[in-house]
């Protein structure tokens, strides 16, 4: 347990002389949508906070916090996925105690979201399941969603310009699903329940068919520009 920023840095130099370690080029905690019909498919990941080469005491302390929850770092990787654990969380919390009374407005961001993912209300329905740990160590072909997610997210935020990130394979991985308030709902769903969900008067107001989502369902603008995702990120 760390008690002081003192020790906080002490534990953060320890870690970064792991033989595990690398320093990622970035990572975040990314809430995810799953399939209905196929609940193992990733559809979308969210990004509440995105650290693409900063924050690197955050990322070495999520290392070292999936390692005490039993996962295996393979940094030689481009990219790794780990699912969220009691674990996981109650050492992040343990190891940013000197910082928890700060964490507030923009101070301290990643410490902000694993304390409220600690504290998430149960009947809310989401368990560890739903959100993932993402690392990025080198900017190679995405090998899945939650990356392209978090590399679209980026050069949404302009922490990385679009020419500069990898997404050569990015439609080869994503699939065509109907956007409905921001939630992508898989059309084998919609195709297989058709009748039931339109005599019921259940059938939902379809915003649009695509491979992703609107730019302002995961961006919140610096000004009042209204830019659809496709071409802000992809100059279409």
């Amino acid at each position: 347990m760390i008690f002081t920023k003192e020790e906080f840095l002490l534990k953060v130099e320890q870690i970064k002389k792991e033989p595990w370690y690398k320093r990622p080029l970035a990572f975040g905690i990314a809430r995810i949508n799953r399939g209905q019909v196929n609940q193992n498919k990733v559809l979308q990941a969210t990004y509440p906070v995105l650290n693409w080469n900063e924050n690197f005491s955050s990322a070495a302390i999520f290392m070292e916090a999936l390692i005490h929850s039993g996962y295996m770092i393979d940094s030689t990787k481009s990219e790794q996925i780990f699912t969220i654990s009691d674990e996981f969380l109650t050492y992040c919390i343990e190891s940013f105690r000197p910082y928890l009374p700060e964490a507030k407005n923009s101070n301290h961001k990643n410490v902000q979201l694993v304390s409220q993912l600690a504290t998430l209300p149960r009947d809310l329905g989401l368990g560890a399941d739903d959100f993932r740990v993402v690392f990025i160590f080198e900017d190679k072909e995405p090998l899945s969603v939650e990356t392209i997610y978090l590399k679209l997210s980026a050069i949404s935020q302009e922490k990385v310009s679009k020419g500069d990130v990898n997404l050569s394979n990015m439609y080869d991985i994503l699939e065509n699903v109907a956007w409905i308030s921001n939630v992508p709902v898989e059309l084998d769903y919609l195709r297989a329940n058709e009748i039931s969900l339109k005599l019921t008067g259940k059938f939902p107001y379809i915003d649009m068919v695509s491979k992703l989502p609107r730019y302002l369902a995961h961006t919140i603008p610096q000004d009042d520009e209204l830019i659809d995702i496709s071409k802000k990120l992809l100059g279409e």
